[in-house]
């Protein structure tokens, strides 16, 4: 699990995520569509889009369906990395 940041609002049923400092080349933002969980692993839905500052973007994530996104707000979110089809392919 990476802490991708603090969820900040929420805008038309999407959550609003403004991710930790990024330090580094090539470290910190993550992937469109990585799953996006809680500090108990439940997922909370998918990277929707990402703007703002390259140092310390801001991140939309689409809340899974039947999932109150207002129930996040303030927590910290996290990327799950758990092996999936991506190593398949990066051959």
């Amino acid at each position: 699990m990476k802490r991708l940041g603090t969820a900040l609002h929420v805008v038309q049923n999407k959550l609003i995520v403004q991710s930790e400092e990024i330090v580094g080349r090539g470290v910190g933002i993550p992937r469109g569509s990585s799953w996006v969980v809680d500090q108990k692993r439940t997922r909370v839905g998918k990277v929707f889009d990402i703007f703002g500052p390259v140092n310390r973007p801001y991140i939309i994530v689409l809340p899974n369906k039947g999932m109150d996104a207002a129930a996040h707000i303030g927590k910290k979110l996290y990327i799950d990395e758990a092996p999936g089809r991506d190593r398949k392919w990066k051959k």
